[in-house]
């Protein structure tokens, strides 16, 4: 055999050990024993848990954690999880509290939307959370919390806000609103609010035609 082809051979052979050492770091890198407690916890709430055990992480001195349950909740078809879910809204983290908010929109949950209405006006609320609620409850679609809506718009005084609130009330489509959103047209000196009160009046308006046309038919 000539030089060249042992120094070739001497090369993949030394090249070979080396992915098998990258190969054997790895394996030991992934095996359970070498996991951190926190990403052995993370595992555990990705596998599911019971109800007493998600209510004990949510109280876990790691936001980490926290955000974790609070994945597993929303992904979770059990009852309890509805409650363990309303009680992370208030979190203290806003990762937490905006993913709960998120997951309780996303479910379409309706026996959270009162709940989620009456946080708009909690001071300790932040716009970004305020936010966050009214998307929530856009997707949710409770006629119930249209009025809480109403009364949000005239006291915030953040247009950002505002702007979403009214978008919101048209996505919920509760015709008890049509007269104060009109009101609210005429009276407001915002010109985008008041284009966007009059687009939701208009939309209110046309799927009210249509549920009225449906039905003659």
């Amino acid at each position: 055999m000539s030089r060249t082809s042992r120094l070739h051979q001497g090369l993949v052979a030394g090249f070979s050990i080396l992915v098998l050492a990258r190969c054997a770091e790895a394996d030991l890198q992934d095996t359970p024993g070498a996991k951190t407690d926190r990403e052995s916890r993370y595992e555990r709430q990705r596998a599911g848990a019971t109800p007493d055990e998600w209510a004990r992480r949510l109280e876990d001195p790691q936001p980490e954690v926290r955000l974790e349950t609070v994945k597993s909740l929303a992904e979770s078809n059990d009852p309890k999880a509805h409650d363990l879910l309303m009680q992370a809204v208030e979190d203290r983290d806003p990762r937490v509290a905006t993913t709960a908010v998120d997951a309780l929109g996303r479910n379409g949950a309706k026996y959270a939307s009162s709940f989620l209405a009456q946080h708009l006006f909690l001071a300790g609320t932040s716009p970004g959370l305020r936010q966050r609620i009214l998307i929530a409850l856009g997707r949710i679609h409770d006629p119930t919390t249209a009025r809480l809506i109403l009364e949000f718009i005239r006291g915030d005084a953040d247009p950002q806000l505002r702007g979403t609130a009214i978008r919101v009330i048209g996505e919920i489509d509760d015709g008890s609103t049509l007269a104060d959103l009109r009101r609210f047209a005429e009276q407001e000196k915002d010109g985008q609010l008041k284009t966007l009160a009059n687009d939701a009046v208009t939309r209110i308006e046309a799927r009210q035609a249509r549920t009225e046309s449906a039905g003659a038919h």
